[in-house]
């Protein structure tokens, strides 16, 4: 008896999945297409505004070739390593190679979907198949989205007060407009971070206070506001809870989620240096590092998929007071390529194999009659 319920609730099990997996893939293949086409359109408007031509590989010398290699390796390492200390930190055992596939899918979908959505859920879904609970894997892909924030809400401002190069970026007739919004919208969050964890009830009624006259308004409908109410209410309490739980961890595991956090970071912001250097720039390396800081900061506000369009633009306005302008086209492409189309092409290919694999088991255990 035991036998036939184990068979039924995995034949269920295997169904569902069918079933997600068929209505995600119209729709991540939908969201694919937008960010190749918004890709390309941002490299080709940067080519044409720069009037400059873009020469992948061709100025790239062996050795160079060799170090990017190295850094991918550890980039790639570095991120599932990051995530598993997470995991280990809330007592979730999990293998170091699942990891690393699962950092390959989460970087295809979260690229694709706006405000890095499908990412979470990707995680979510693929932990919960190793039999780890759903709450569980919200807590840790929460904590991992989470330790990056903070970084770069911590970094910025300071990068902003000791860099003063770096106020040539912007328009020097409205210079402290952008300064000061910079510095507001850091205060906001900053402060909403802290009463979420200090008090969560305060953010909710404020929360409920401007649904309720959202609505009253008409600018949103009633079941609407009402799908947004509870959604966020869950989100704001799971949050909390969440850091909570991870801040109560073992500190040798906290300690070490954040070194490799960092570590992760300082890799991906070693590309762009490497790239620099063999356009024989004079920028300081720590120079390259703080613009790309900046540049993350305002990239997590872009809604678009991947901060597509945003990323190239600022990456391309930002180093265009350092670099040659007939450079600016290649360089950008070659950020993107390595950063992020690389790691996004082989998670497309695991993400599609794993679906074709759940399918092909499922069509197995329903021909086998379970």
């Amino acid at each position: 008896m035991r036998e036939t319920n184990s068979n039924t609730e995995s034949k269920l099990q295997l169904y569902n999945d069918n079933l997600i997996t068929k209505t995600k893939i119209l729709t991540y293949s939908i969201f694919t297409l937008i960010f190749i086409i918004t890709s390309y359109l941002s490299i080709v408007f940067i080519e044409k505004q720069f009037s400059g031509k873009i020469l992948f590989l061709k100025n790239m010398s062996a050795n160079m070739l060799l170090t990017l290699g190295i850094l991918l390796f550890f980039y790639f390492l570095l991120d599932a390593l990051r995530f598993l200390y997470v995991l280990k930190t809330l007592q979730i055992d999990i293998t170091l190679g699942y990891l690393v596939k699962l950092a390959f899918i989460n970087m295809f979908l979260s690229n694709i979907t706006p405000f890095a959505t499908g990412g979470a859920f990707a995680q979510i879904y693929f932990l919960n198949k190793k039999h780890i609970s759903i709450a569980d894997a919200t807590a840790a892909t929460t904590i991992k989205t989470a330790l990056p924030i903070i970084f770069f809400f911590l970094t910025t401002p300071i990068i902003l007060i000791l860099d003063k190069n770096l106020f040539k970026i912007f328009p020097k007739s409205n210079n402290m407009i952008y300064i000061l919004s910079l510095v507001l919208l850091y205060i906001l969050t900053c402060y909403g971070f802290y009463r979420v964890l200090k008090n969560t009830n305060i953010i909710k009624r404020n929360l409920l206070k401007t649904l309720d006259i959202m609505e009253r308004k008409k600018m949103i409908s009633n079941n609407k506001g009402k799908k947004i109410r509870n959604n966020s209410i869950l989100q704001i309490d799971l949050f909390a809870l969440n850091i909570k739980r991870f801040l109560k961890g073992k500190r040798k595991y906290i300690l070490l989620s954040i070194i490799f956090m960092i570590l992760y970071l300082f890799i991906l912001f070693l590309f762009p240096v490497i790239f620099i250097r063999g356009l024989n720039s004079s920028i300081s390396t720590g120079q390259i590092i703080s613009i790309q800081i900046l540049i993350t900061f305002v990239t997590y506000f872009a809604p678009s998929p991947g901060a597509t369009g945003m990323a190239e633009a600022g990456f391309s306005l930002m180093f265009s007071n350092f670099v040659g302008k007939n450079n600016i086209a290649s360089l950008t492409f070659s950020w993107r390529f390595f950063t992020m189309y690389l790691g996004m092409l082989i998670g497309l290919i695991i993400f599609y194999a794993e679906i074709i694999k759940n399918k092909v088991q499922a069509k197995k255990i329903y021909n086998s009659g379970g």
